[in-house]
């Protein structure tokens, strides 16, 4: 009974050859991983890169917004005309005339008359 375990096994040329295309496809299977892996990583920063830009953008547009308003609005506007010293005065309502469509079908329209002070 002790004849076969003293008998050492030695590996066949086929296990050895499966051996080694075993760790070749391990070894392929690991580096494919790390690849991967990496590429998705590159992708976040990518999205990530692309997302600061267009807040950025949005940042940029509220802000050109934010100075359209303050050029519209009517009050800062009388202001700096007024510290320009500038003709241009506020109409009167009374000097507003308006016209209806004509036989044409144009829209209604507001005409203003200018009178010399």
């Amino acid at each position: 009974m002790n004849a076969k375990k003293t008998k050492k096994k030695n590996f066949s040329i086929s296990e050895l050859v499966l051996l080694g295309i075993a760790a070749v496809i391990l070894a392929a299977g690991g580096i494919m991983h790390v690849y991967a892996s990496n590429q998705q990583i590159d992708i976040a920063r990518k999205i990530d890169a692309a997302q600061k830009e267009i807040d950025q953008y949005y940042a940029g547009v509220s802000m050109t917004n934010v100075k359209i308003d303050r050029n519209l609005d009517r009050y800062l506007m009388k202001e700096d005309l007024l510290a320009r010293g500038s003709a241009l005065r506020e109409t009167d309502p009374n000097q507003l005339e308006i016209v209806n469509p004509g036989a044409d079908g144009v829209a209604a329209r507001v005409a203003v008359r200018v009178e010399a002070p």
